[in-house]
């Protein structure tokens, strides 16, 4: 079973995805993140199979968490899930390694989608 870790500032918001991929039989959630800094701490330390991230987040942004995860996990793909969706910031994510960035607007059906995507690559 693929490993996921989350990185999301809002406890809710972070509680609901992680609920949605325990119930989704084909994840484990290996681990939670607040902020930016404990993102980047928590892959480096747990490895998982895929990192989410939250965009605006304290403590570092989900671009600055994304690129030094990439720089310590180069092969371990990245999505970014935000209400901040722009073009402008799906160019950054792609410049540092990010697989995708979704909208949270799209929904969780999307971001699903996305997600069995980046771990059948």
């Amino acid at each position: 079973m693929p490993r996921i870790l989350i990185a999301e500032d809002h406890t809710a918001m972070r509680h609901v995805l992680r609920d949605l991929f325990t119930h989704c039989d084909k994840w484990d959630v290996c681990g939670e993140a607040a902020d930016g800094k404990e993102a980047v701490n928590a892959a480096v330390e747990l490895k998982p199979d895929l990192v989410l991230l939250d965009y605006k987040m304290p403590n570092k942004d989900g671009i600055e968490a994304a690129s030094e995860i990439k720089q310590e996990l180069p092969e371990t793909p990245v999505v970014i899930f935000t209400l901040n969706k722009t073009r402008e910031l799906e160019a950054m994510a792609l410049q540092v390694g990010v697989r995708a960035v979704v909208g949270k607007e799209e929904g969780l059906s999307e971001l699903l989608h996305t997600e069995d995507q980046e771990v059948s690559h």
